[in-house]
């Protein structure tokens, strides 16, 4: 079997590559076309209907009757329903080819559900405070119901290529859709693109010197990125080293440790998550026939499997690959892992894999081929609550696209975009490393999304109601996650949920909920003390 798992560390970058191939269809596969325009003044192409895809779509059909009356809208969504990572995938892992959601069966939200909320519409009555996914993915699908979204919704259609046919001032968007089990492939055109697929789909794999030989000199060894980790006991009484310290990383420490001898490979400043039974040790530094060795000149034998939390890539496929027999010869997206480009220099949309580049506040791109608006991103920031910031996202997008005056000239977001960059370089931050991560952490995250919704209030497309888009005790609430997880563990294990889920519905219940929470958890902790092994956060 583990010769398996060594086929996927050895192939996985075939696997990537095998996502884009139905790109390269010839023009006999594009069976028919897509339906025709009839008195459409302007078209949307959406891609994805996870958080960022359902809120972009509810949000421009919240535009007014008058302004959008006329527009035709698609969003197309590669699985069998909505939800993005929180849909499972019907079938298990089989590397080297990529499962369709990094989802693992005992996956839950690490901060209370209420602070992950679109804005105004909560999560079904009942529901845990730190739900498992089932009840996140219900969540998305009520959306949609709710919202009426459904019909604009084009279930297992997979976006293969896109191109752009214009210039800097019009054009518009050359889209192969390949749709009925794969079997057929339509093309259609659209004056907008609006990419909203996520960035969990392409696992980073770092690589050592002398991993492949001491992969060779045990039949019993793997490397296995997170993204093919399903349950923990699999690794029972091994000997494992979980790599990273991101939130699959702290789920696999916390799973595994029980179950077997577990170190976690940290960067330093990081530390292992509340409980779990690991040992520390810092990142690795290469391998020998019989032995991990680690910067510090430590190293283990014995090692058994070695978890990759190590992140994902920025690749969008059908970005990077224009439709066959098009006429058009330039990707709408460059990807150049080692690219010595930056935001001001690049002659095309560019990714590096960390980074895409060069975004307007990570969402509109800046390429010299196409007008701002036709090619939007939603969701691409990193360490942010998806729902609201997709929100907020979303409402630039929509007026924007409703009124191109609203945003600043090209000049003017470029120099916004070198602001930005800038100030990550004087925090530290290398801006084509941690590009769209939110690294100051929820303060930034929030500060982000309120000056998006702030923005449009400036320009008179919003009511100015002289508050902020993060709401007080959304922002409170994140503040005391850790609180409130440790709160809700010792809930659960005293089989009180209901007792507290009783009567909780509106937004204004749940803060309520919330709040009387954390004073309640505080309280026990300043009596008994932090720390307590059973009482753990989620």
């Amino acid at each position: 079997m583990s010769r398996v798992f060594q086929l996927a560390f050895l192939l996985l970058s075939l696997a990537v590559c095998l996502s884009t191939q139905h790109a390269t269809r010839d023009a006999q596969t594009v069976l028919a076309a897509g339906p025709p325009h009839r008195n459409v003044t302007k078209s949307i192409a959406i891609v994805g209907a996870g958080s960022g895809g359902l809120a972009v779509l509810k949000t421009l059909l919240d535009l007014p009757e008058e302004v959008r009356s006329s527009w035709e809208f698609a969003l197309y969504e590669q699985h069998r329903d909505v939800g993005g990572l929180w849909l499972p995938d019907p079938n298990p892992p089989h590397p080297p080819a990529l499962p369709e959601t990094p989802l693992y069966p005992r996956l839950r939200t690490n901060t209370p559900h209420p602070t992950m909320t679109y804005p105004g519409f909560t999560f079904r009555p009942g529901t845990p405070l730190f739900p498992t996914h089932n009840y996140v993915q219900q969540y998305h699908a009520d959306f949609a119901e709710h919202f009426n979204l459904s019909s604009y919704i084009h279930l297992n259609h997979t976006v293969l290529a896109t191109g752009w046919r214009g210039n800097n001032t019009h054009g518009e968007w050359v889209v192969d859709v390949e749709y009925d089990l794969g079997t057929k492939v339509y093309r259609r055109s659209f004056d907008h693109l609006i990419v909203a697929n996520g960035h969990n789909h392409y696992p980073r794999i770092p690589h050592w010197p002398g991993e492949e030989d001491w992969l060779a000199s045990s039949p019993t060894r793997e490397i296995l990125h997170s993204i093919f980790y399903r349950n923990p006991e699999r690794y029972t009484n091994q000997t494992v080293i979980v790599v990273g310290g991101g939130a699959s990383g702290r789920d696999a420490a916390l799973q595994i440790g029980p179950l077997a001898k577990t170190y976690q490979s940290l960067r330093e400043g990081s530390v292992p998550p509340d409980g779990a039974q690991v040992t520390v040790k810092p990142p690795i530094s290469h391998f020998t026939n019989t032995s991990v060795v680690f910067e510090d000149g430590t190293s283990l034998t014995s090692v058994d499997s070695l978890v990759l939390a190590t992140g994902y890539e920025f690749r969008v496929p059908f970005l990077a690959q224009s439709p066959p027999t098009s006429g058009i010869v330039s990707p709408a997206l460059e990807v150049a892992p080692s690219t010595t480009a930056n935001s001001t220099t690049a002659q095309v949309l560019t990714s590096n894999l960390r980074y895409i580049f060069p975004l307007y506040e990570h969402i509109f791109s800046l390429s010299p081929a196409h007008p701002p608006t036709a090619l939007a991103f939603v969701g691409l920031p990193v360490l942010i609550a998806n729902c609201p910031s997709d929100r907020a996202q979303a409402l630039l997008v929509a007026h924007a696209i409703a009124d191109p005056t609203i945003l600043p000239s090209r000049d003017g977001m470029f120099t916004a975009l070198l602001r930005r960059e800038d100030n990550m370089r004087q925090r530290g931050y290398d801006p084509y490393v941690y590009g769209h991560k939110m690294v100051g952490g929820d303060t930034e995250a929030q500060d982000y999304q309120n000056a998006l919704v702030r923005y449009l209030k400036q320009h008179g497309k919003l009511p100015d109601d002289g508050k902020d888009y993060v709401e007080s005790w959304r922002k409170a609430s994140r503040v005391h996650s850790a609180l409130l997880a440790r709160g809700w563990t010792r809930i659960e294990s005293e089989g009180e949920q209901q007792k507290w889920l009783e009567g909780v519905e509106t937004e204004d219940e749940w803060a309520d909920l919330m709040q009387r929470l954390a004073a309640w958890q505080e309280e026990w902790e300043n009596e008994h003390g932090q720390g307590l092994d059973e009482y753990a956060a989620v």
